[in-house]
């Protein structure tokens, strides 16, 4: 094997750029992710480290990554651990502990149910049925689908059995791995419908805590102003910007009136400002009547915890520690459902490591409480409460409001987004993100979008795209069957790095740009019925959930030949259980850490 020199690492800001749309390239804020990992030992104390990034061009031929406050560079020229120049594949040689790796492989063998475990590919929605996993004598061994190929990993258990120049090809599924671990495995699998998705009755119809519905034709009972009703939790995003009911009824009036977002037209839909808000005035007095909370027509479908959506994984985990969600269903006031619902997305103003995780182990252990809502009140609190982010407008941690709704006399389902303005106040309406205006659905311009971007989109790992605001959309209409002229197109008709044949890399180009669009994932891709928490769920009974949140295979909409299978809240759970074993010791040789940072899951840029 060609001997490798050694790389001096310096500090310098991280350095990487991508394919992008037009001429200019969008630069990537976050580390990229690789496509193929392998590390090589060399002697004792030092390994090389040689990755595959889809996105790179193979022109390229250094990748500074950042690592904390360090520039790590890799290089694809043949010098300083790189065995062939121009191959695609990135090097460094580096010092590494081999007794660590081999710990943090022995943690991830004794996880509970690993054989029965769901995988995902990196940014991937999708599940890979066809992975299997299984720890033999001094190896855990994975078999499945890389890159289109049949291929089998093996995760030494044992660092006194990996051999000089062995070269150990790593899985990529989301699991973390390099660094020793700091906390013990999850003794039990993450109960989804207690940490995850919270829908119980005795959750959502708390007489405390909730304005409810508990049968059709009747009125709602409990706490009008509840810690978790609509009205509370509206209350406390004003923070005394506006009254309450002064500031739901700005929110409604935005459908009123026709929008301009991004240049777009959003047509006036005024029958939401009727059913919603005249209806609630003249409950509660008459025609412009200040809104009265036990008025309220909204009820509580679920909690959701979308820890999935945090800024990082990791010793260096940046950001927030993803999102903490609140879906209500509208009604008549007399708790008979009508085909809207809203959705209260918040940051969680949780950032660092060490408490991103405890913020994750303490949703897990919400499943064995004895005092199961007062603790997942205390948890909620941390986003919702009034003044829970001082930085923020309105000193809250609400990230958007987004809403769901065909109400007769509206033409198709639809789908809105709003935001606080960074002055704070009302909240205002905005563009859907990663939705394409439906005016380029088949057109030159999302052809040359795919075109340009299909790295990005197909990966490994895919979805790393981003639609640019000049073609995102003020509303996205349902139904969508999103496609692109095919004499237009020269995306690969190769086999699909992920998606089992006949998937080609044009199929999944075509689908995670579909997917990640609000209109796509809420029928079209995935067989939902429009809502994935149903707003027609019956009054006293927990929310019915769609396909794509417990599992369903369907079959592509493009191309049926393909399916395409999904368990979102299997996904979730999997990720949870990352965040809430993942190791935060930064006190480890660099390579290490270098390794955890490629192998930690992609960072999902979905927002559904």
């Amino acid at each position: 094997m060609r001997a490798r020199n050694s790389l001096f690492i310096t500090l310098a800001s991280v350095l990487f750029t991508t394919m992008g749309f037009s001429a200019a390239s969008i630069a990537q804020t976050a580390n990229p992710k690789p496509s193929a990992l392998s590390i090589t030992k060399l002697d004792d104390k030092t390994a090389a480290i040689s990755a595959s990034f889809s996105a790179m061009s193979t022109r390229e031929k250094k990748l500074s990554l950042l690592i904390g406050k360090t520039s790590v560079s890799l290089v694809d020229d043949g010098t300083s651990g790189d065995l062939r120049a121009g191959d695609g594949v990135f090097s460094i040689k580096t010092e590494f502990d081999f007794d660590a790796f081999a710990k943090g492989n022995n943690q991830l063998a004794r996880t509970t149910n690993l054989e029965k475990q769901l995988f995902f590919a990196p940014g991937n929605r999708q599940a890979i049925t066809q992975q299997k996993i299984f720890a033999t004598g001094n190896a855990l061994e994975f078999s499945g689908i890389s890159n289109g190929k049949e291929a089998r990993f093996a995760l030494p258990l044992d660092a006194a059995q990996i051999k000089v120049n062995d070269t150990i090809r790593l899985p990529l599924l989301n699991i973390p791995i390099g660094l020793p671990p700091e906390v013990d495995p999850i003794p039990a699998a993450i109960s989804i419908p207690q940490s995850l998705m919270v829908t119980d009755v005795s959750v959502v119809n708390d007489p405390g805590r909730t304005w409810a519905c508990s049968t059709t034709n009747s009125s709602p009972a409990g706490n009008p102003v509840g810690e978790w009703t609509f009205w509370r939790l509206m209350e406390n995003m004003a923070n005394g910007t506006s009254s309450t009911s002064d500031f739901i009824k700005a929110l409604f009036k935005h459908w009123t009136v026709a929008q301009t977002i991004n240049g777009f037209n959003v047509a006036a839909r005024p029958n939401v400002y009727q059913k919603v808000i005249k209806d609630w005035e003249i409950r509660s007095g008459g025609a412009g009547a200040t809104l009265l909370p036990q008025e309220s027509p909204f009820r509580l479908l679920g909690i959701v915890l979308r820890v999935d959506l945090r800024g990082g994984t990791g010793p260096y985990a940046g950001g927030d520690a993803g999102e903490g969600r609140f879906v209500f269903a509208l009604h008549d006031g007399d708790c008979n459902n009508l085909s809207k619902t809203i959705i209260l997305e918040y940051k969680v103003p949780i950032s660092g490591c060490s408490n991103i995780r405890t913020w994750a182990q303490k949703w897990v252990a919400l499943a064995g409480s004895p005092n199961y809502n007062a603790d997942l009140e205390s948890l909620t609190q941390v986003f919702t409460a009034a003044g829970a982010n001082p930085s923020a407008p309105n000193q809250s941690a609400i990230g958007q409001v987004r809403t769901n709704e065909f109400l007769p006399g509206s033409p198709l389902w639809e789908l809105r987004e709003f935001v606080l303005p960074a002055t704070g106040g009302n909240l205002v309406e905005t563009d859907v993100k990663q939705e394409p205006h439906i005016s380029f659905n088949n057109s030159a311009t999302l052809a040359s979008y795919l075109n340009a971007n299909w790295p990005l989109l197909v990966g490994p790992p895919s979805a790393q795209h981003t639609v640019p605001t000049a073609m995102t959309a003020g509303s996205a209409p349902v139904p969508v069957l999103w496609n692109a002229p095919a004499g237009l197109l020269t995306v690969p008709t190769t086999p699909a790095p992920v998606t089992p044949p006949p998937a080609t890399v044009r199929d999944d180009a075509l689908f995670e740009l579909a997917l990640n669009t609000c209109s796509g994932c809420h029928q079209m891709e995935t067989s939902t019925p429009f809502a994935h928490l149903d707003y027609n769920s019956v009054p006293g009974f927990p929310a019915q959930l769609s396909g794509f949140l417990t599992g369903i295979s369907v079959p592509d909409p493009r191309n049926p030949a393909v399916m395409r299978n999904f368990n979102d809240l299997a996904r979730r759970a999997a990720d949870l259980n990352v965040a809430a074993t993942m190791s935060c010791g930064k006190i480890a040789p660099i390579g290490n850490l270098l390794l955890n940072e490629l192998s930690l899951p992609a960072k999902l840029k979905a927002v559904h």
